[in-house]
């Protein structure tokens, strides 16, 4: 479709430069009779500059397609000093994203394919340290998280190469109840402030990976990525660490009701025990959704295992961290432009740390709604969400519950 257009690019250059002309009668009509001279020649003019400034794709063989989203919020935090202010900020699903993606047939069972995509990285309120103010990146900073090419076969799958996320990205927050743009299973708190906790590996990697085709619901993906610490770790080996991440994911329908749910492992391995703990995570969440009512519940937990990874792929951690969420909620068109979604939860956040430094377990509960407008592809939702917990000494985590109220809109194209 992109190529067709492109044929009729020199037609509709000349036609908007023959309107632009046109328009020019209107204002000096004695010369513009005059149809000699240089006319021609300052019709190409046109015709070249408006031809210039044509977006067009690089052949006519491989698809182009740009999409992505931007997400703003403003809310209201009170945080564990008893401080609270009024924020602006990202919301915790990400402030924006700008992908580029294109396949092309190989043969007729092959497909070959890429994705580059980058996000914004304004300050986060899942990074909110206390009131008013981030950990996170600073305004206006902007990274590459996705740059890969695959492979794909309907009979033998789909094999990437390139910056990708891990297999288990996202598995413990599975939900159909719509109200992604808010619900974030991994949000717990510590003293430091709001602390994404979900265990499974949310950052993008040089990696080698696999998806399976999907067999009675069912896709299971493995991956492998070199992180490549050795200047920092140990200099003259590239291979002091290897991370392996795997996961299985079911979709199907048993009459009206609708389940979604996986499982996710990583495992990094240090062959040479320094700087970084070999470890693993376990997480994974189950969804339903009675398709007639649009009642809904899902539940998510994750544990780590011999240390745990929760520092990141590549970071030390001594932490045995474990935690599980529960949501439930409707979703009905009550109005008319899109699904409303309701919905409540609650989750408890266990650090499992040794020092008072850091709040050793939190439950978490939390009210929201999200507006969907179909005709624009935009949600606007409104949230509220209360934490309570205690140090390992069993002192509060402050001067009384941490409570964020927060309100804003995503628009996807």
């Amino acid at each position: 479709m992109i190529g067709g257009l492109l044929k009729s690019t020199s037609s509709l250059a000349i036609l908007a430069a023959a309107g632009l002309f046109v328009g020019g009668l209107a204002v000096a009509p004695a010369q513009a009779a005059d149809l000699g001279g240089d006319c021609c020649a300052d019709l190409e003019e046109r015709v070249a500059d408006l031809e210039a400034t044509t977006v067009r794709k690089g052949n006519r063989k491989v698809s182009l397609k740009i999409s992505g989203w931007l997400s703003r919020e403003f809310g209201w935090l009170k945080d564990n000093n008893g401080d609270s202010e009024f924020y602006s900020s990202s919301a915790s699903k990400g402030g924006g994203r700008l992908k580029f993606s294109g396949s092309a047939k190989l043969t007729s069972n092959w497909t070959a394919g890429y994705v580059l995509r980058f996000r914004t990285n304004s300050d986060r309120v899942n990074v909110l340290t206390e009131a008013g103010k981030s950990a996170g990146p600073g305004f206006q900073t902007i990274d590459k998280d996705l740059d890969y090419v695959y492979l794909s076969s309907k009979q033998l799958g789909t094999f990437v190469v390139g910056q990708a996320y891990a297999p288990s990205k996202s598995i413990s927050n599975i939900s159909l109840g719509e109200h992604s743009v808010l619900e974030n299973a991994g949000d717990g708190w510590n003293k430091t402030g709001i602390k994404g906790f979900e265990l499974e590996q949310n950052d993008t990697h040089q990696a080698v990976a696999w998806i399976s085709p999907t067999f009675a619901g069912f896709t299971f993906a493995a991956a492998w990525a070199d992180l490549d610490i050795a200047a920092s770790t140990n200099p003259g080996n590239d291979e002091a660490t290897d991370a392996f991440d795997i996961a299985l994911r079911y979709a199907g329908e048993f009459g009206p009701i609708r389940v979604a749910a996986g499982i996710g492992y990583t495992f990094v391995d240090n062959d040479v025990d320094v700087g970084v703990n070999d470890g693993s995570n376990l997480t994974g969440s189950v969804a339903l959704i009675h398709t007639p009512t649009g009642l809904n519940v899902d539940f998510s937990a994750g544990k780590e295992i011999d240390g745990g990874i929760a520092g990141g792929l590549g970071g030390t951690n001594a932490e045995e961290a474990q935690f599980w969420h529960v949501a439930a909620g409707i979703n009905q068109n009550f109005f008319g432009p899109g699904n409303t979604s309701l919905y409540a939860e609650y989750g408890n956040y266990d650090y499992d740390e040794t020092t008072a430094a850091v709040i050793d377990n939190v439950d978490m509960w939390g009210l929201g709604i999200v507006q969907h407008f179909d005709s624009a592809a935009t949600e606007l939702f409104v949230a509220y969400r209360n934490w309570q917990g205690e140090d390992n000494t069993n002192a509060d985590i402050g001067d009384g519950d941490v409570q964020q109220v927060r309100a804003g809109m995503r628009i996807k194209f």
